[in-house]
């Protein structure tokens, strides 16, 4: 019997407008062989971005990746936990499942892996409470 198949929306939010972010996330996801044909983008959104002295329409292209096994969110999240500390931003990363389960990933110029390690296990349990 074939693996039920789930899509996972993931949205960039740069804290200081940056039209590459969910671009340069995008081929980083798709470097993955197990990710490589299950990520594609959808039509732009706009999203308020504000900064220290104003607020901003920043236009923001959400992914979609398709996973059909645990061990495909696993390298998933792994993938999202080494673009983020290729990073020098500071981001959000938001995952959205079909469940209706959520998690974000904030990261503030990701020097230190411990943080990303523990931000990605975090992630990882919002993702396995949903699905108990």
């Amino acid at each position: 019997m074939p693996a039920s198949v789930e899509t996972i929306t993931l949205v960039v939010h740069p804290d200081l407008p940056s039209a590459n972010a969910g671009r340069s996330l995008a081929s980083w996801l798709r470097s993955e062989d197990r990710l490589r044909e299950k990520v594609s983008t959808t039509p732009a959104v706009e999203a308020t971005v504000s900064s220290s002295d104003d607020m901003t329409t920043v236009a923001t292209h959400p992914l979609r990746v398709a996973v059909d096994s645990g061990g495909d969110v696993m390298v998933l999240v792994q993938a999202i936990a080494g673009w983020l500390t290729h990073r020098r931003d500071d981001l959000t990363v938001t995952l959205t499942g079909p469940g209706g389960w959520s998690a974000e990933l904030d990261v503030r110029r990701a020097r230190d892996m411990g943080q990303v390690t523990a931000l990605v296990g975090a992630a990882i349990d919002a993702v396995a409470r949903q699905q108990a």
